[in-house]
């Protein structure tokens, strides 16, 4: 928990389907522990702070640290203009 991962775009709708906006990080759920049977991960999309569900199946990889700066200067960039 506490990792940012990258969304697969293919379950993003169009217009979130750079990296940056695909950031998500996770808080919990069966699917962020390795000894656990589920899939569920529970978080928030770094660049809006959107807090959802979403299936471990669901992530492409782990995310960048270039990739999460990133998210947060989209983010700051949103909330300041």
């Amino acid at each position: 928990t506490g990792r940012a991962v990258v969304i697969d775009a293919q379950y993003m709708k169009p217009e979130y389907a750079d990296p940056p906006r695909r950031l998500f990080v996770v808080s919990g759920g069966f699917g962020a522990k390795p000894f656990t049977s589920g899939g569920a991960l529970f978080g928030a999309f770094l660049y809006d702070g959107e807090k959802c569900r979403m299936e471990g199946w669901m992530v492409e990889r782990y995310a960048t640290d270039e990739e999460i700066e990133a998210a947060k200067k989209l983010r700051e960039e949103a909330n300041n203009g």
